[in-house]
């Protein structure tokens, strides 16, 4: 607030002067003011405030007197019209409508009509505003560098941010910081921190870069091998290993994760390691293809073992040998699924003999922990086989007694070590048949079959030569064994104990022994002249075996009795006439019905035995013949 009288300047709008005590709304003190008491008003409030210096006090008059000179100008017309504007309402309407402006005109001109005092008044503020230098224009300064300050220091905090968050040097510092920084610049500051010696620094941040990684599906292999190489650094080899475990696991064709882990291995003091370490070599070199991981594996390993034999196909038995011209163990094997080498067998000097057969051979060489690759070989040991004998006498019915020769195949005409077997018993030949020796073969009467086999110098078998012959002359053949044939008519599993004791004697009781086959309970009861064997079938004990010698009275199937000759029991029952094989064994005949035989034992003595088959058992007859060929004892027994 200005006072038009005094000139005083208040801060505060006022409606009395509190220095001079006008009333300032009076509109005639507004309009007799003097524009010099403004003047000094103003320069003395000024001054009194310390604000204006002397020289802008006198230009501040200056100033005044153009504001003056301007009043006197406008009563001349020369000012623009626009600051005589004191006309009354009518004339304004009038000149409105004459000029003929639209409704509405005539109020803004009347809200923008002045009087003279209070035009020079506006005048001096706008001059002292827009021309001094005042503390108005001071205050605007200050708030100026206020602003730029403030937007200096956003765009520094900004730019700071950018340059932390979004380039990589700003990350890296982070990183040293030990902020959470990109894994790039983490990997980055860590081979820093290595390069400088701090192991655990580095450890650390490539640890949290390798996170970080995992986390976001990233694999920087570099890296990874970097940590490996720092793990190694920091005596951890079990960590390093398991790092480039893993990266040749998900990454297999980077080799050196494949080295430096073997390189580990062969470091340890751990044989098992190297074992380890070798197999790590093969995969390496199934996954990368690289030559020099097989080199380095046949370097570690025991060289693999030799034979004698390439793996082919013989004729002949073979006797594998094994060598390892480095000196180690052999172990080998003929079994698949056998782990060599805790399921092999040693290899001796004498090697192995290979009969017939196929045999997959598996071999290793052994030096301590470490197996040498295997040896593998597949033999097959397939001789020839003779052909089936041939025989000079067609099968026919022939009227007189015939004989036969044989003689080898026509393939095996030449070979000396065919060997003819043959019978005419009706058993099938084998090694206990009579040899064919080039005498002719004695055929008995009836119907005989001749069978002969041939046998080589590799134990092989021909086919069977099999010939029906009916000789029909005299005598005729005795009859085979039978279950008609009993002792004393004792029927064996019939013949009940009180029977037997009823006409024999109950004889003294030996107490309960085991028979062969039987299942149930069996009781001896021995006499002067042998004993009987006693058996339960069912609830009934009945007679199961007797056996007698010479003192006894009872008599054997058909008159035979203990005593007789040899060849008189022989006569007495059917005989094919077959000779002696060489261990003295005779077939005497084999058919449907049972089968007859003189067996050579162990002390010289032989036994004659004939069996016949009753539904699910057997009849079985022994004559005990001594050395002399006298029967000594008869044995009649049931075998399940």
């Amino acid at each position: 607030m200005l006072c038009p009288n005094c000139g005083f300047y208040s801060d505060r709008e006022e409606s009395v002067c509190p220095e001079c005590g006008k009333n300032l709304l009076d509109a005639s003190l507004a309009a007799t003011g003097s524009i010099q008491s403004l003047r000094q008003g103003k320069r003395a409030r000024e001054a009194a405030a310390g604000r204006v210096s002397a020289g802008h006090i006198a230009e501040t008059g200056i100033r005044g007197q153009k504001v003056a000179d301007n009043r006197e100008n406008r009563s001349e017309g020369v000012l623009p019209k626009v600051w005589d504007t004191r006309k009354s309402a009518d004339e304004a309407d009038a000149d409105e409508a004459a000029e003929g402006e639209a409704p509405g005109i005539v109020e803004r001109r009347r809200r923008n009509t002045y009087d003279e005092d209070a035009d020079e008044i506006t005048a001096l503020k706008y001059l002292a505003a827009h021309d001094g230098k005042g503390s108005s224009r001071r205050m605007v300064n200050w708030m100026k560098i206020s602003i730029i300050g403030i937007i200096t220091a956003a765009l520094l905090m900004g730019g700071g941010w950018l340059f932390l968050n979004k380039t990589n040097p700003g990350q890296k510092l982070i990183a040293r910081m030990g902020g959470d920084a990109t894994s790039v610049a983490m990997w980055q500051v860590g081979d820093e921190m290595l390069n400088q010696g701090n192991i655990d620094k580095a450890i650390q941040l490539f640890e949290q870069a390798k996170k970080k990684d995992e986390a976001e599906g990233v694999v920087d292999v570099d890296g990874l091998l970097t940590l490996g190489s720092a793990y190694e650094a920091a005596d951890r080899p079990k960590d390093a290993a398991a790092l480039y475990e893993q990266i040749y696991t998900n990454t297999p064709s980077r080799t050196e994760a494949y080295v430096n882990h073997i390189r580990i291995l062969e470091n340890s003091q751990d044989e098992k390691d190297l074992v380890k370490a070798a197999e790590l070599m093969k995969k390496a070199y199934e996954k990368t293809g690289e030559k020099t991981f097989l080199t380095q594996r046949n370097d570690l390993l025991p060289a693999p073992p030799e034979v004698n034999l390439t793996a082919a196909y013989y004729d002949t038995k073979k006797t594998l040998i094994f060598t390892q011209y480095q000196g180690y163990d052999v172990y080998y094997t003929f079994r698949e699924d056998a782990v060599l080498p805790d399921e092999g067998t040693k290899a001796t000097k004498e090697g192995y003999m290979m009969d017939e057969g196929v045999y997959n051979l598996r071999a290793v060489a052994v030096n301590g922990e470490l197996v040498s690759d295997e040896l593998r070989g597949t033999y097959k040991i397939i001789m020839p086989s003779p052909q089936t004998p041939r025989a000079n006498l067609a099968p026919n019915t022939y009227k007189s007694r015939q004989s036969v020769k044989l003689k080898p195949g026509l393939d095996d005409m030449n070979d000396t070590s065919i060997v003819i077997y043959y019978t005419v018993d009706g058993s099938a030949p084998d090694s206990d048949s009579p040899v064919f020796d080039g005498e002719p073969i004695q055929l008995p009467n009836g119907w005989v079959t001749l069978k002969a086999v041939a046998v080589n110098r590799y134990h092989k078998l021909s086919n069977t030569l099999e010939i029906k012959y009916k000789i029909e002359a005299n005598p005729k053949p005795k009859t085979s064994f039978t279950l008609e044939d009993t002792v004393d008519s004792l029927k064996l599993m019939t013949t009940t104990q009180n029977e037997f004791f009823k006409k024999y004697g109950e004889g003294t009781a030996a107490g309960a022994i085991e028979m062969e086959g039987m299942e149930s309970e069996c009781r001896r009861y021995d006499y002067s002249w042998g004993y009987a064997v006693m058996t339960l079938n069912k609830r009934t004990w009945v007679l199961a075996a007797i056996s007698f010698h010479d003192a006894s009275p009872l008599t054997g199937p058909r008159e035979t009795r203990a005593g007789d000759t040899m060849q008189s029991v022989v006569e007495k029952f059917k005989d094919m006439q077959q000779v002696e094989s060489k261990s003295g064994n005779r077939g005497l005949y084999s058919n449907g019905d049972g089968t007859g035989k003189i067996w050579v034992q162990d002390n010289g003595e032989k036994i004659i035995r004939y069996s016949c088959h009753m539904d699910t058992h057997w009849i079985q007859l022994e004559y005990l013949v001594n050395k002399s060929g006298t029967v000594r004892n008869i044995d009649f027994r049931y075998i399940p």
